[in-house]
């Protein structure tokens, strides 16, 4: 069974990259157009494609989801899932993340399609690069934070194998891509089509409302009325 550093460093001529990010993606709008973030992602997910681009994502909501609508055919983008784990996806997972003994379960899972959307299906073709957004900008091993997330995983397995990352949350982040490229188009600068996406569902209150839990209710209130005529 094969470990990460068995896994192959970057051709830059797979024609492959993953497009990922936070499910969440918090109203966060892209720093040169100023259009919803997964709004970018999708545009650029169909301007790659017509470039000869196949797409690894991970089928997730937020990030995931407007990289893999943007892309017409099927046959340009893979979609891995935590189904896809195996064991030896896991173990590379597990030996990558810093709490790696309490990495179990569908957690793990959820870190093992990390592995496939840096290096294929059958781990042996690693992206030419990796263009994200997370909250921190997170763009290499050496800056993962805790706010990068899962994808922080990814990134970093991306880095150590010298694929470049492109975080959407560092105003820069187009302008390298487009060296890196040599890309034929610029960012848009008309509106983008609205992208209507499934939302990750509202966070319940951490601490219940106390003015609602205590107050009286009708029959409370005419049973102490009732009390105070007496």
């Amino acid at each position: 069974m094969r470990k990460f550093k068995d896994l192959p460093m970057t051709t830059g001529k797979s024609k492959t990259y993953a497009g990922i990010g936070h499910r969440d993606l918090g109203g966060f709008c892209e720093p040169n157009t100023k259009e919803p973030v997964e709004r970018v992602m999708c545009w650029l997910a169909g301007e790659l494609e017509k470039l000869g681009y196949t797409l690894n994502s991970g089928g997730a909501l937020g990030a995931d989801s407007a990289f893999e609508a943007g892309v017409r055919s099927p046959a340009h983008k893979n979609v891995f899932t935590p189904a896809d784990a195996t064991e030896e996806t896991r173990a590379i997972a597990q030996e990558l993340h810093p709490a790696h003994e309490r990495l179990q379960g569908h957690a793990l899972d959820l870190y093992a399609r990390n592995t496939n959307q840096i290096f294929g299906r059958n781990l042996d073709v690693t992206v030419d690069f990796v263009v994200c957004y997370t909250k921190d900008g997170c763009e290499t091993a050496a800056t993962r934070t805790r706010d990068s997330g899962g994808t922080g995983q990814a990134i970093e397995m991306a880095d150590r194998k010298g694929a470049p990352v492109f975080n959407m949350k560092n105003p820069d982040w187009f302008t390298r891509l487009k060296s890196f490229l040599n890309l034929p188009f610029d960012l848009p600068k008309s509106r983008l089509p609205v992208l209507n996406l499934p939302k990750p569902p509202a966070k319940a209150n951490a601490k219940p409302d106390k003015a609602k839990i205590n107050a009286p209710n009708a029959q409370q209130i005419k049973n102490l009325l009732k009390a105070a005529r007496r």
